[in-house]
């Protein structure tokens, strides 16, 4: 059988782990701890961007290390990058949750200049993500932001969401600048995600009163 995913290795504190077809080969290293050699090199300046100001939110390193196919796709890119990253913290977020408890639940907001976004994170087994833009975000209507398309930035968010099993609710406020529209999107991402993973004894997996001894369940399985 087919895999989508390789896990090249897991603990408690870093995952690598790998996604490969015929149109991109990604790897995405994740670590709860600082390591500056860990860095985004997607082929998309944006995107490399992206990643790294989810990381600063979230306070983790990321790394992640693209090679395309023949035929290359922003949105292909965006979306798998994407994936592949909520993947390995997947791996993160459930081994935390069953050995330490965590909040499962996290809020997140951003702003930078005249951008303003936020961001709610619900860890509960269902892969949804839903992308609200304000009527003062013009920023975020453009056809591109950068080297991507617009469309490619929603990609990456409902992206993230089919790897890592939780549902989402982004809510562009405000802004004129796509760059800083998403830029805070992606840093409200992150302060949402750290919040949610952050330790909570009380919320131990097998305490979960929805899902009784399995925890906390994975639609995907």
């Amino acid at each position: 059988m087919a895999h989508l995913f390789t896990l090249h290795e897991a603990t408690d504190k870093y995952v690598k782990i790998q996604k490969k077809t015929q149109e991109i080969d990604i790897i995405v290293e994740l670590s709860t701890e600082y390591r500056p050699e860990l860095h985004p090199d997607t082929t998309s300046d944006f995107l490399d961007h992206a990643v790294e100001t989810l990381a600063w939110g979230m306070c983790m390193s990321i790394g992640v290390q693209v090679t395309m196919g023949k035929w290359r796709s922003t949105h292909t890119l965006c979306e798998d990058v994407a994936i592949t990253i909520g993947a390995g913290l997947k791996r993160l977020y459930y081994d935390r949750l069953e050995k330490v408890g965590v909040n499962i639940v996290g809020r997140g907001d951003a702003t930078l200049d005249e951008a303003v976004s936020s961001v709610m994170v619900g860890v509960e087994g269902r892969r949804n993500c839903f992308i609200h833009v304000h009527d003062g975000c013009t920023g975020a209507l453009t056809e591109d932001v950068e080297d991507l398309h617009t469309q490619d930035m929603y990609s990456f968010f409902e992206g993230f969401f089919q790897g890592m099993p939780a549902t989402c609710h982004l809510d562009l406020i405000h802004g004129r600048d796509p760059h800083h529209c998403w830029e805070t999107a992606c840093h409200a991402l992150g302060e949402a995600l750290r919040e949610a993973m952050a330790p909570n004894p009380w919320r131990l997996g097998s305490r979960n009163p929805y899902y009784a001894e399995e925890g906390i369940a994975d639609a995907s399985l």
